[in-house]
């Protein structure tokens, strides 16, 4: 991702209210432990939508899973400080009920890795995978794959995630 568009989704994204992040399907669950950090949703349709919904099609198309996705939901910004993170887990929920599934996640980070130390972002699947820390990148994989947000230790880390669904899976 170029990094004009990334500061210019920073600048953006600040313009909406913060929050603290909360957890589970419904969002209802709010648990430091386990994430710690601060949030912010774009509404629908917001113009940075488009960058992350193509690299994730090019993922799903390019990885060979193919997994059939309908819609996404709004971008969440997130800002972790220092000792905020998102311990392993996974972004989907299986005994929800719901009638889509989160198929793809989608993550940019929109700040350079020298303004942060820490931060790192891990995916696990039978060993850890550490994700290089470049202003601009951008990762997609299946939603159910364990992954978390190592604390940060000083700075402030920036990204934005989106999850793209479709119906359940089978």
């Amino acid at each position: 991702m170029p990094e004009d568009i990334c500061d210019k989704a920073v600048e953006d994204f600040l313009t909406i209210p913060a929050k603290d992040a909360t957890m589970g399907s419904d969002g209802a669950e709010f648990d430091r432990g386990t994430r710690d950090t601060t949030v912010r949703f774009a509404g629908s349709n917001h113009w940075f939508d488009n960058y992350l919904i193509q690299t994730a099609f090019a993922g799903n198309k390019t990885c060979g899973w193919e997994y059939h996705v309908t819609e996404n939901e709004n971008i969440q910004y997130a800002e972790y400080g220092p000792e905020q993170h998102y311990h392993w887990h996974m972004d989907v929920f299986p005994l929800s009920g719901l009638p889509f599934d989160r198929k793809l996640t989608v993550v940019c980070l929109l700040n350079d890795p020298a303004e942060f130390t820490g931060g790192e972002f891990q995916i696990r699947l039978y060993s850890e995978y550490t994700a290089p820390l470049v202003k601009g990148s951008v990762i997609a994989f299946p939603s159910f794959l364990e992954h978390r947000v190592v604390p940060v230790t000083s700075g402030v880390r920036k990204s934005a995630t989106m999850w793209l669904r479709g119906p359940r899976f089978r």
